[in-house]
């Protein structure tokens, strides 16, 4: 389908039902299908939209008009278009960058953000040369199939989709090609960022080059302090080619999440019963949400896990293995504006390698601070105690 938004012909995939959709914004060099493996596994159940960016796939590409705040309104006219009344974003790379900027204009009708390997919201400080070596990099064959290789992927991608990235990557307008790093990559939207008050999933490849885990967490992740972050084992920057199926699972989670309104707790007293809840569960997802993204958790062996969500999730994938049920009892709460003290009474049980049950109890203390999407989150647990 072909939309007339912001003076361009926008090209929009438009399938699935359901009364949320999932817009979806793609990264520099590729397009709305882009999404095709991920997509598959959630349109039964939500309407998916698609669109090319100006200049890149079947949309028009007019000679100016190239910046984020552009490609934004692009998209933003065509959610309009499509009278999209619930829908959740979803960029990756650049298409991330633009939708960090439409989220922070609060739309009517936007229920959560999802960022896949997203450009940070800060200006990617390059030298001119590797400016001009990124401006020429899908100017043939040859060189785009290098920087899949070298640049784009950590898993082979297999031939049919391989050729979709060279086809993608080719069929861009010059000027598409020129205007991210020369003028949107540039962009400083971090001051908008702040405004950002939906949920906020972030997911990384372990292994991306292009938009570094370290970088997300020192640019994006203090700008969106309520997001939550995924890493994604062995995996580069094109993770929707890569690993469709663990992106889609994600997004699946944080979906029925945003559906249920349990995408954060809306009090200090309702995260230890969220936390028991996940855990017994064992959703990993769910219990890593009850977290801040730079938390620090002691375990109950005395191990200090700090300030990486990668760190976290390591812990909390050994603590589910060991098939865990727990019981929190809140004893008191000491709140002052966004920060809150938690004092709790706790019962661990959890099987050994030998098969056996063991048995812990402790009273531990919280430290949960509210987020700007009013959320309570823990950012410092101790199940020690004071000690």
């Amino acid at each position: 389908m072909e939309i007339e938004t912001n003076g361009t012909r926008i090209h929009v995939t438009d399938r699935g039902s359901g009364n949320l959709a999932l817009v979806f914004l793609h990264y520099y060099g590729g397009s709305s299908r882009t999404w095709d493996m991920v997509a598959e596994k959630l349109h039964d159940r939500y309407r998916i939209v698609a669109t090319d960016h100006r200049g890149w796939g079947d949309s028009d590409a007019p000679k100016a008009g190239y910046r984020i705040a552009d490609m934004a309104d692009d998209a933003e006219g065509v959610i309009k278009t499509l009278g999209l009344r619930r829908y959740v974003l979803v960029g990756h790379s650049m298409g991330g960058k633009v939708a960090q900027f439409i989220a922070s204009r609060r739309p009517s009708g936007l229920l959560g953000l999802v960022l896949v390997a997203p450009s940070p919201p800060s200006p990617m400080l390059l030298s001119d040369e590797q400016r001009a070596t990124l401006s020429g990099a899908y100017q043939s064959r040859e060189s785009v199939e290098f920087v899949i290789d070298k640049v784009l992927t950590a898993r082979p991608l297999d031939a049919v989709h391989r050729e979709q990235v060279v086809e993608d990557s080719l069929k861009g307008a010059p000027q598409a090609k020129t205007a991210w790093p020369e003028i949107a990559m540039r962009e400083d939207i971090t001051t908008a960022v702040a405004c950002i008050d939906v949920p906020t999933v972030v997911i990384s490849g372990e292994l991306d080059h292009v938009d570094r885990i370290e970088t997300l967490q020192t640019e994006l992740l203090p700008r969106v302090p309520h997001a939550a972050m995924y890493i994604l084992p062995g995996v580069g920057h094109l993770s929707p080619l890569e690993a469709p199926m663990e992106v889609a699972q994600i997004l699946a989670s944080f979906l029925a999440a945003v559906e249920n309104k349990s995408t954060c707790c809306n009090s200090p007293v309702e995260v230890p019963l969220a936390f028991d809840a996940a855990m017994n569960a064992a959703d990993l997802d769910g219990l890593l949400r009850v977290f801040s993204h730079n938390a620090t958790m002691r375990m109950t062996n005395g191990e200090v896990v700090k300030e990486s969500p990668a760190e976290l999730r390591g812990a909390m994938i050994k603590l589910l293995a060991m098939k865990p049920r727990i019981h929190n009892t809140v004893r008191r709460v000491l709140s002052s504006d966004n920060i809150a003290l938690v004092l709790l009474d706790w019962t661990l049980t959890v099987t050994l390698p030998d098969g056996q049950p063991h048995v812990e109890h402790g009273t531990a203390t919280q430290v949960m601070e509210k987020g700007r999407d009013g959320g309570w989150r823990i950012r410092i647990a101790n199940p020690l105690g004071l000690n």
